[in-house]
């Protein structure tokens, strides 16, 4: 492993890359080799590792190969990039391989990159870290291929009108590769590709279908990236898809789809894999309208984790995109919707303060989307991009993305850079304009301020059987050191997953009161004694909200009537499930209180009824039992501040819990409430007092 962050005072050194040298290796079959190891990154000093192939043709040191002497070079100008990440793994184990084939003596190289030394970055701890690694032949990597030295473990299927072919060159200039992918991009003409032949005796429509082995089910959160090359050169080329074949229920799943002429290039593709059940890939190629349209494919590899389907052209369905073209059908919703006061903007990272270069491609030329600053932010405006409508699945599905949300300084009245939301909003016939949609939408995932100066993985669970759309909503601190927050990479795949980071998982009845109370309801009628949202002209002792510092963002009663002593104001949260008799939840909230302390007090009860699920029940009608209670006597209401909250309370059943003040000089404020699993210790202590 190396140190990242920790500069070599090594004179006349001009890399800061750290390199392990592997051993001299015999010249490979044409089946090639696999090269297996295990990697960890951490930190924010890291850059990228990268496996690098040295082909050895002469001069320099001497060694040798079953007792033949063989001669080592010292030029590295021949060496070629066999696999790179820039992506952390938060310090977990990742698996990696890489199939290649040299004709010739070689070594390999992992190299562990740290950031420029100029980068603040760098500064800090971080490491890369790799185990076990092993060199195999290239039939024990299932999956991948180069097709130098036959179709590996794929296989043509039976039941299709034609079958796949191998080549190293194609024979018609009016159609195919002249060489295959790698000598293309590194030079030779060595290696070979797979590829359909269009011409006699194939008709236009027959369809060429080559099967990989089976794969065993992918775990919730463990979906994988395959990436090819592919090379459609023809005026006459059909399409190629990607499908995944479903071997217990015998049915077919298209995941990827490309159509119609590319050029005479060799172009990447990728696609997230997942699947509930075993599964094999598919590769269709179906003959277009003329002879001169041979499809080829090189290359095939696997590597852990999700990633947006490429070209997004070729996407299964809308929504996955690496916004390098456009925005792929994401847009903003426009002033008249009148649900944000800002936009969303595709912007380059050469032209943005920070990050200076995308996830997608690592590169200043790389585009990601980030919210405008064209207009003036007030804190707590809001931004909302919405996807394509999408169609709904009968399983779960899971939606992953890369986010960037960095605040360089933070002054002393805290984090305030903002924050950033995911919803759902289902398509329903009596919902089928933007103007209501802030009241059917459906929270997934959020973050607020502060995370990190680096691009962070972020997958959320989303469940809709009809049709739905996605929002991303950014929302603007009080922030006055130009905080920056930017999506990239989005990607949907199949699978039950969990939330990524953890943190960022919404849990039933949260509620920061940015906009609204969250399925938080008054059963108070009063139109002066209620909670109510902060506004710029109406908010207690211009106390501003807790979660980023804005003016608004909270909600609060306060009741100055010598009369109104003894009616309570109350605020009932939407039905919490019950998850388990066994289980227990912590509520937890973040409260202020002001006016004069004797008579103000703040209660949380838990509600339970066989009517539970009618929010018109009356709560007198119910069973009712107080898990938390404070009065603001020792407390400082003069000038108020956010203190925390947090008791236990069980999930045995279905039940509300209510938010109970009362005052007739004062009041309290809320904010931020959450609820997670576990037990947690009562805080304040005094509001376990019954």
């Amino acid at each position: 492993m190396i140190e990242t962050s920790s500069i070599p005072n090594i004179s006349g050194r001009t890399s800061q890359s750290a390199v392990l040298e592997g051993p001299v290796h015999s010249p490979s079959s044409a089946l090639g080799f696999c090269l297996s190891f295990n990697y960890a990154v951490e930190g924010l000093s890291p850059d990228k590792m990268r496996v690098l192939l040295h082909p050895i043709q002469n001069q320099a040191a001497r060694y040798t190969i079953d007792g033949h002497p063989l001669l080592k070079e010292s030029d590295h100008g021949a060496d070629v990039v066999l696999w790179e990440t820039r992506d952390s793994t938060d310090g977990v184990w990742r698996a990696a391989e890489v199939v290649y084939t040299c004709r010739q003596p070689h070594q390999i190289y992992l190299e562990g990159i740290p950031r420029d030394p100029s980068s603040l970055s760098r500064r800090y701890r971080g490491f890369i870290a790799i185990d076990n690694i092993n060199l195999k032949s290239a039939d024990g990597c299932p999956g991948h291929c180069n097709f130098d030295g036959g179709f590996c473990d794929w296989t043509n299927e039976k039941d299709d009108d034609f079958d796949w072919s191998l080549a190293r060159g194609s024979q018609n200039p009016s159609t195919g590769p002249i060489m295959d992918r790698a000598s293309y991009t590194h030079g030779g003409s060595n290696g070979g590709y797979a590829f359909i032949d269009s011409s006699f005796p194939a008709r236009a429509g027959d369809r060429a279908r080559l099967s990989s082995r089976e794969f065993s089910r992918t775990g919730a959160d463990k979906p994988l990236c395959m990436r090819f090359w592919t090379h459609m050169y023809g005026n006459g080329i059909g399409t190629l898809r990607v499908l995944l074949h479903d071997t217990d229920a015998k049915e077919d799943r298209v995941v990827w789809s490309l159509s119609g002429e590319a050029g005479n290039a060799w172009y990447q593709g990728q696609v997230p894999i997942s699947s509930f059940t075993a599964f094999k890939i598919v590769f269709e190629g179906e003959v277009g309208k003329n002879p001169l349209g041979d499809i080829a494919i090189d290359d095939i590899s696997f590597a852990p984790g999700a990633c947006p389907s490429a070209p997004q052209t070729a996407a299964a369905s809308s929504g996955d995109c690496t916004f390098e073209v456009d925005e792929c059908g994401w847009s903003n919703v426009g002033a008249s919707a009148r649900t944000d006061e800002m936009d969303w903007e595709r912007r380059l990272g050469q032209n943005a303060r920070t990050p200076m270069a995308d996830h997608s491609t690592g590169s200043p030329t790389g585009n990601f989307m980030t919210l405008s600053g064209l207009s003036v932010q007030r804190a707590g405006d809001r931004a909302w991009m919405v996807s394509p409508i999408l169609d709904g699945f009968k399983k779960p599905r899971c939606m992953s993305f890369w986010y960037y949300m960095n605040e360089p300084f933070i002054d002393t009245s805290g984090p305030s850079l903002g924050g950033l939301k995911v919803y759902t909003r289902s398509i329903t016939p009596s919902a089928n304009d933007l103007t209501s949609m802030a009241q059917q939408i459906n929270p997934i995932w959020r973050l607020y301020n502060q995370q990190a100066p680096v691009w962070k993985y972020a997958q959320a669970r989303i469940m809709e059987k009809e049709q739905f759309q996605v929002i991303f909503e950014g929302v603007h601190g009080s922030s006055r050191a130009n905080g920056f927050v930017g999506i990239d990479d989005i990607a949907y795949f199949e699978g039950d997953c969990t939330t990524i980071p953890g943190s960022a998982f919404v849990s039933e009845g949260e509620c920061s009161f940015e906009k609204d109370m969250c399925h938080w309801k008054n059963t108070t009628w009063d139109p002066v004694y209620r909670w109510q949202l902060a506004t710029i002209t109406r908010r207690p002792a211009n106390l501003p909200d807790k979660t980023f510092g804005a003016p608004v963002g909270y909600t609060y009663f306060d009741i100055f009537n010598q009369n109104a002593q003894g009616t309570p104001v109350r605020l009932i949260s939407p039905v919490l499930s019950k998850i388990s008799s066994n289980e227990q939840l912590c509520f937890s909230f973040w409260y202020a209180a002001f006016g004069a302390g004797e008579s103000t007090l703040l209660r949380v009860m838990s509600l339970y009824s066989n009517a539970i699920m009618n929010s018109s029940s009356n709560d007198e009608t119910m069973e009712e039992t107080q898990i938390w209670h404070l009065t603001a006597v020792d407390l400082d209401t003069v000038r108020p501040e956010w203190r925390p909250a947090q008791v236990t309370f069980s999930s045995g059943s279905v039940q509300r819990l209510v938010l109970e003040g009362q005052a007739n000089n004062g009041g309290f404020a809320v904010d931020d409430i959450s609820i997670h699993r576990g037990e947690c210790a009562t805080r304040p202590r005094a509001a376990a007092k019954r």
